[in-house]
């Protein structure tokens, strides 16, 4: 597969962060803050190509095309204000269309693996279960 390019992977982080922003109330970083590089090592290892592929149209079709779409705006997904930010993936992911709310979930549960990758962040949510285990 082609590597991503070093605008594309600042497309990723930007919409993955948005996905799982920081949480001042629980105390836990957001996906933004951690280190990631182990996971998308590990990713570009792992996954299928059509998953690797399925990332990376995601990426495209988000940031690029669906803030014109969705929200009648020219811009790219990262020049978003964080409310319309937000706005456009709840669209993205009420979407009638199937692709595109596969799209959606293909990023969320890719934040989901890469931030509960980090030791840090699993050993702090496991501390959040109590002692009723």
């Amino acid at each position: 597969m082609i590597p991503w390019t070093t605008t594309e992977l600042r497309w990723r982080s930007t919409l993955l962060g948005a996905m799982i922003p920081g949480e001042q109330l629980a105390g836990l970083p957001g996906l933004a803050a951690i280190e990631q590089q182990p996971f998308w090592a590990l990713f570009e290892q792992a996954a299928p190509p059509l998953v690797r592929l399925g990332l990376r149209a995601a990426v495209w079709v988000l940031t690029c095309w669906a803030p014109l779409l969705l929200l009648g705006r020219l811009r790219l997904f990262g020049s978003l204000a964080p409310a319309d930010a937000d706005e456009l993936l709840l669209r993205a992911a009420r979407s009638r269309s199937y692709l595109l709310r596969q799209l959606v979930t293909l990023l969320k549960v890719l934040a989901c693996f890469a931030y509960f990758h980090d030791p840090e962040v699993r050993q702090r949510v496991e501390g959040f279960g109590g002692e009723g285990r």
